[in-house]
């Protein structure tokens, strides 16, 4: 058995890449590792103080990205059960790329897939690339699925 570990965020890149998995590269020997970074806003980062808004405002925040984080997971786990993948939904926290490669080697993974919006250069150039960072890093080969619109096949 082979582990197969999809970066999953809920965007439509990574449902894509997910798809485009199972539709070229899946076999029924995999165990798929759907794992998602969970990111928080400003409320997380320090762009917000607690002085500048109050505790009951960050706490909202919090409480709200909590809410969502858990949602992702949810319909990432629905992607696996509806598709009868064998594997597993994993929350990670972190940088999304170091974290994504640290748990590759962790669960000694075979391949990784990740999507990609792709980015223009300079916006890549200021913001990052989280699957520029999982290429470039990764101990195993990566599958980079580049989501082109409604006309991609």
């Amino acid at each position: 058995m082979k582990n197969v570990l999809i970066a999953m965020d809920g965007s439509r890149e990574s449902v894509f890449a997910f798809n485009q998995y199972l539709k070229t590269m899946h076999n029924s020997d995999n165990y798929v590792i759907a794992a998602h970074c969970a990111e928080y806003t400003e409320a997380d980062t320090g762009v917000l103080s607690i002085t500048q808004v109050g505790y009951d405002v960050i706490d909202g925040l919090l409480k709200e990205d909590e809410k969502r984080i858990l949602s992702t997971l949810n319909d990432i786990e629905s992607l696996l059960i509806e598709n009868r993948v064998e594997g597993e939904c994993i929350r990670l926290e972190g940088i999304p790329g170091v974290s994504i490669v640290s748990k590759a080697r962790e669960v000694n993974a075979s391949l990784i897939v990740i999507g990609s919006r792709g980015l223009g250069r300079i916006r890549r150039t200021f913001l990052g690339s989280v699957s520029e960072y999982v290429v470039h890093h990764s101990p195993v080969p990566v599958a980079l699925c580049r989501y082109r619109g409604m006309g991609t096949k």
